[in-house]
């Protein structure tokens, strides 16, 4: 049956109602909150990333200005005065500039003719001129004079050590190996003529990786010297470590060729190379979260974007961002960061959000269904209690009570045509109303004809038996004798007609059809003498006499249907089959048996029958003889209706002896029931036939 065409629950249908009504106002509720608490954190992020990239930039060029602004000021003065970083007391102004920031690692200026005035901070363990240094030493002065003024000997490269400037721990001197002009920095500022800020490399001096920012000196078109600043990565570093975007983020200065410039482990930003540290790339850094960036900027072609990485898949804002031209170097930023750094506390909500989003929807699930339930069930047990009434069973349960008006006002009407229902069926057999009812034929008047099985009963002796037994408990009897005949009639979906004194009449194949109509009657007449068999077992036994049923079967067209008035009437069969019917059960009396069916019984259903046949016999109110059998028990049946093996011998026993009968063969025909009677003593059909075999053997042999 399609979906749509089944019958559905009040308390469901009211329930998906409101599901139905509710569920999308609550949908839109949470997805509009969650559309715009993603739009604010997109948008929160993305400010906050560019906020942080300018920051950066700034912090970069903050932490260079200073030196290039050094730089330039002491490229100006050695112009103007091109002797004074020759003199002693250019060391002061050195040590100020390498002082004035951690940053500064040496502050030195070179000249045209190879001398070289220089003040650095000491390498702890690094030698000069291939000695140790004295073990104070914090500050190293260095000066290289190829001027050789007196002509008394080679130039020197001299050192003095400083504990601190100006306390000197000791000093030394040797053979000057050292040209500037043959370095990178010096040619690279010859070559441009203007204020440069060099690639990283590593300083001869100290191995450190770092950047020289240089200042030419200029005239007329000659570079007469330069003065340069050099700068170690270690402090940009560390100001990057310190100077995060977010607490777990993380943020890379690199070159255009991905060498890492600073980063927040200083260490992580070199690498070991033919026993060297050199500058280390980025793709080498061993970071996934740097990998996948990279990965996802080649695949994504943008600069900004959303990538995840880690086991965890967490997910992380990605952005390489160029510095500004003015900064006359090819570096780039790379920030990674979480996006729960910057809008976790958003995300918290939005997960908030749905969890109370659907907890209220299920929480108003619960409310909706007891709600629909408390309003529906009063309907519902209305309803089930009229489908008991249409199919007349008459639960005795209490009136269902409501609050509602009119559902209270119905509760009262089913209950009040509940109990006239009952009433009325103790008096109209149910089965046949209900048969009735489900035929649609009602209760108009007219007959129709129709082949049925009629049904008679009869209690043996029952005049006799209540003139002698009380009358309460013969009562008490009779109706349990009524319940077990009953039962097995509408057992086998036949119709009670009526109880006519101690008998009962009854039909198959109307008000409904029935095709095997004459087997069903069959069936509920050998259910009825089992079940009487047991009920007289225990009244036996409580010394009371047995109440003996004897049935008569019969198949035949006759008229049925309301008869009677407007005001009254009847649902009936009428006919000669009926009559056939009565005189069946009444032969019993006479043939000593207790089941007696017709011939035509025998047609619709004999082969599903323990059926032995008994004698043709002349019926009052018919003229022609009619053929009988008694039947014993059904072939085919369940534990109930099944034959015993003495009920299937004496039926094959009688089959045989009344099949010489019928040919007439009479001494066989009395040594086959004289056989039976060898085995069955008590049984007065073989006794009759016998009789009856006997007395034409008899006439056969008298003179004629």
């Amino acid at each position: 049956m399609p979906l749509f065409k089944r019958n559905v629950k009040l308390h469901v249908t009211i329930s998906w109602l409101f599901v139905v009504l509710t569920l999308p106002v609550i949908i839109a509720f949470l997805l509009v909150s969650y559309r715009a608490n993603t739009l604010l954190i997109e948008d929160y992020s993305n400010k906050f990333i560019e906020k942080s990239v300018h920051e950066n930039f700034n912090n970069a060029e903050r932490l260079l200005n200073p030196f290039i602004s050094n730089a330039r000021a002491a490229g100006t003065l050695m112009r103007d005065k091109p002797d004074y970083f020759r003199e002693p007391s250019a060391s002061d102004y050195l040590h100020e500039i390498v002082a004035s920031n951690e940053a500064v690692y040496a502050a030195y200026a070179a000249f045209e003719d190879g001398s070289f005035r220089q003040v650095r901070r000491v390498v702890p363990g690094r030698p000069v001129l291939d000695k140790p240094v004295p073990t104070d030493t914090q500050i190293i002065e260095r000066f290289i004079d190829q001027r050789n003024l007196t002509g008394a000997s080679d130039p020197q490269d001299q050192y003095r050590f400083h504990s601190r400037w100006g306390t000197v721990v000791g000093s030394d001197a040797g053979p000057v190996a050292y040209d500037p002009r043959t370095r990178g920095y010096y040619k690279e500022a010859a070559r441009l003529q203007t204020l440069t800020v060099s690639d990283v490399y590593p300083f001869a001096s100290s191995g450190e990786l770092g950047i020289t920012v240089t200042a030419p000196i200029v005239t007329a078109g000659h570079t007469s010297g330069v003065f340069a600043i050099d700068l170690t990565l270690k402090t940009l570093s560390g100001y990057l470590s310190v100077n995060r975007v977010s607490p777990n983020s993380i943020t890379i200065i690199a070159d255009d060729h991905g060498g890492v410039i600073a980063h927040p482990e200083f260490e992580r930003g070199l690498t070991l190379k033919d026993n060297e540290l050199v500058q280390n790339q980025l793709g080498k850094l061993g970071d996934v979260r740097v990998t996948s960036a990279l990965a996802e900027r080649i695949r994504s072609g943008t600069d900004r974007f959303h990538f995840t990485a880690g086991p965890d898949d967490t997910e992380y804002i990605g952005v390489f961002s160029p510095f500004p031209k003015n900064f006359k170097k090819p570096w780039e930023l790379l920030i990674i960061a979480p996006t729960d750094d910057f809008v976790g506390g958003i995300k918290d909500t939005n997960r908030r959000l749905l969890i109370f989003g659907t907890l209220v929807f299920f929480l108003q699930l619960v409310l909706i269904y007891r709600l629909s339930r408390a309003l529906s069930r009063p309907i519902e047990q209305l309803a089930e209690e009229v489908v008991h009434i249409r199919d007349f069973e008459f639960l005795q349960a209490p009136m269902v009570e409501s609050r509602i008006a009119e559902i209270s006002h119905l509760a009262k009407a089913v209950f009040t045509l509940t109990r006239a229902l009952e009433s009325f069926t103790s008096y109209v057999p149910r089965g046949l109303v209900k048969q009735l009812i489900d035929s649609g034929q009602g209760t108009r008047l007219g007959v129709e004809n129709r082949y049925l099985t009629l049904f008679f009963t009869d209690l043996e002796g029952f005049s006799t038996l209540s003139e002698s037994e009380p009358s309460q408990q013969l009562l008490s009897r009779v109706s349990d004798y009524f319940a077990s005949v009953t039962q097995s009639i509408e057992q086998e979906h036949g119709t009670v007609d009526k109880y006519i004194g101690d008998a009962v009449m009854a039909f198959w194949g109307a008000p409904t059809p029935l095709e095997n109509h004459a087997y069903l009657a069959c069936v509920a007449a050998v259910r009825s003498q089992r079940r009487m068999a047991l009920r007289n077992q225990e009244w036996t036994s409580q010394s009371m006499s047995a109440l003996k049923v004897r049935i008569g079967i019969h198949s035949d067209s006759v008229l049925v249907g309301n008869v009677g008035s407007a005001e009254r009437v009847s649902y009936t069969v009428m006919g000669d089959g009926v009559n056939v019917a009565a005189r069946l059960e009444g032969l019993n009396k006479e043939l000593g048996t207790w089941v007696c069916v017709s011939h035509a019984v025998y047609r619709a259903a004999g082969e599903r029958l323990w059926l032995r046949p008994i004698d043709t016999v002349v019926v009052k109110g018919r003229k022609g003889e009619l053929l009988v059998y008694e039947l014993l028990a059904i072939r085919d049946g369940d534990e109930e209706t099944a034959a015993t093996p003495e009920e299937a011998r004496l039926c094959n026993l009688t089959v045989e002896a009344y099949a010489h009968y019928a040919d007439n063969n009479f001494a066989a025909a009395a040594e086959a029931y004289a056989a039976i009677l060898a085995r069955f003593p008590h049984d007065t059909v073989a006794q009759r036939m016998l009789e009856k075999c006997q007395g034409q053997r008899t006439k056969d042999q008298s003179p004629t």
